[in-house]
């Protein structure tokens, strides 16, 4: 009787452990799905246009000519392609804001009247991890952006950029408006890098 007793217990003991494998399991599969990378977009640019690899963007292409304290800029709203956990329409404005801030505080100058057209398209924006952050303490976005700066039809500069950032917080329910305070920083890292691009150049005979 002790045997079979030990046989029985032992067998429950064997399908609870198989029953938490595999719930263990599916959450780490779907905690890694949760981390999948921004899918590898082309980059949205026009035609004739290569891009080279940048030190604060992705990539980019600078027209030798192109001088951008001297010109009176137009910013146009992105095109958002696709977007995942967030409303687009509702990015697109944050993007143009973050982007209008990021103009002003270096002293570039906007009107609705300038010479040059600053264009672009978000091709994917995601804000993941919601349904695991009791979990993994954060959530994530992503964010690929390509665009144009054009004048008078031609390309002064254009550019691609990737980002991945998460949220740092605890554990537990969600922070008012987390998922936008995030996007916003994905947007302003975005700004950042193009400006830090577009004003620290050195031409190629100057270069350090």
């Amino acid at each position: 009787m002790v045997w079979q007793r030990a046989t029985v217990y032992g067998n429950q003991m064997t399908m609870r452990m198989k029953k938490f494998t595999s719930w263990g399991l599916m959450v780490i599969l779907c905690l890694l799905g949760q981390g999948a990378c921004a899918p590898r977009l082309a980059p949205a640019i026009p035609s004739g246009v290569a891009l080279s690899p940048g030190r604060y963007l992705t990539a980019y292409y600078r027209a030798p000519d192109f001088t951008p304290a001297r010109a009176v800029y137009v910013l146009t709203p992105f095109r958002v392609e696709t977007a995942q956990g967030v409303d687009a329409d509702t990015f697109q404005d944050l993007f143009r804001e973050e982007l209008t801030q990021a103009w002003r505080a270096n002293g570039l100058k906007l009107s609705d009247q300038g010479d040059t057209v600053v264009d672009g398209v978000v091709q994917f924006v995601a804000v993941r991890g919601a349904a695991f952050r009791f979990l993994r303490g954060k959530i994530d976005a992503d964010l690929v952006v390509s665009g144009a700066i054009t004048r008078g039809g031609e390309t002064q500069f254009a550019c691609q950029d990737r980002i991945s950032i998460s949220s740092p917080v605890n554990p537990g329910p969600p922070a008012p408006k987390e998922d936008e305070l995030l996007l916003r920083q994905a947007a302003r890292t975005f700004a950042s890098h193009l400006l830090n691009e577009m004003l620290l150049y050195w031409p190629p005979a100057e270069g350090r």
